[in-house]
């Protein structure tokens, strides 16, 4: 009768943090026969690449895509425009937030996806998200978050300027979204007033 491993053995051969372990993966990759999710092809299968804002507040005046288009290879050139009649424009955050999945009508902060460039394969698409024109109307910037509560700040959210409430707490300013809070503020507050040696510092 050959040997029974047991739930012991199996245990012991598992070892622990800081043992040795066999790279069981390194043989595929050192011969160059790994794959990776840019090495799948699939029929049909097609590409994406994102036109974004060099703007880090910005009016969008106007979006000529239609060099873009006419680019061989080139399916679709995607803005927020096209977006809006099937209500996706917007998209809902983890935070309690919304966030625009292609820039509507304004950029607030620098790299913003603005287009989206569907082709047949990804140089093409790279190749016509360089000739989708976009014009943009440059907007004061604001890159201090202390100076973005200031009353003369610009507003980056205009979407958002006069709603009272935010994600987690009243708003104070037209920029402020979220409120964190935590541990005790009055015992932190007792604890720092009866220290012998406190050290403040500005991130």
């Amino acid at each position: 009768m050959g040997n029974i491993e047991t739930g012991l053995d199996r245990v012991a051969a598992l070892e622990g943090m800081g043992c040795s372990r066999k790279r069981r993966e390194d043989p595929r990759f050192i011969q160059g026969k790994g794959t990776y999710v840019d090495d799948m092809r699939m029929p049909g299968m097609l590409f994406g690449v994102m036109v974004r804002s060099p703007y880090a507040h910005a009016r969008i005046v106007k979006i000529d895509k239609s060099r873009a288009l006419a680019h061989p290879g080139v399916h679709a050139v995607l803005t927020a425009g096209d977006l809006k009649s099937l209500k996706l424009h917007w998209m809902p955050t983890l935070a309690g937030d919304v966030q625009a999945v292609l820039a509507d009508e304004k950029v607030a902060f620098q790299n913003q996806e603005v287009a989206f460039v569907v082709a047949d394969d990804r140089y093409v698409a790279a190749n016509a998200a360089e000739i989708v024109e976009v014009e943009y109307e440059e907007l004061p910037v604001v890159v201090d978050p202390l100076r973005a509560l200031e009353p003369d700040a610009p507003v980056i959210r205009e979407d958002i300027r006069d709603r009272e409430t935010g994600a987690h707490d009243a708003r104070r300013h037209p920029n402020h979204i979220f409120t964190w809070t935590m541990g005790d503020k009055d015992k932190t507050a007792r604890a720092f007033d009866n220290a012998d040696v406190t050290v403040t510092q500005q991130m």
